[in-house]
């Protein structure tokens, strides 16, 4: 367990600010990938003074942000197409879209 917390630390501490961002864009993107993962070691390594904790939550906000406009301009763009394209594959039709909606 040691092994994995120490490899995690020196991830986040190689790639810096710029990868706190791009793995809070994931973790609120579509992809599974827990928040936990980024931001406890980089309140860590704030707390050893290798990373400025203001930095650190600003990129990680930003990855957030990011991560879920992302999420919108998808559901925007392709989300009622995709949704009556393929739905019928997990038993969801247009009535069913169309309950969804008028609840909503």
């Amino acid at each position: 367990m040691h092994a994995l917390i120490d490899w995690i630390v020196q991830t986040v501490s190689s790639l810096g600010y710029l990868g706190i961002f791009v793995m809070m864009f994931l973790e609120s993107s579509f992809f599974p990938f827990p928040s936990e993962v980024v931001m406890i070691p980089a309140g860590y390594l704030s707390y050893k003074g290798e990373m400025n904790l203001w930095f650190s939550i600003a990129a990680g906000i930003a990855g957030s942000i990011a991560g879920a406009l992302f999420n919108y301009y998808l559901a925007v763009k392709l989300g009622r197409r995709l949704l009556l394209k393929y739905g019928h594959y997990v038993f969801f039709t247009q009535e069913t879209l169309d309950k969804v909606e008028s609840f909503f």
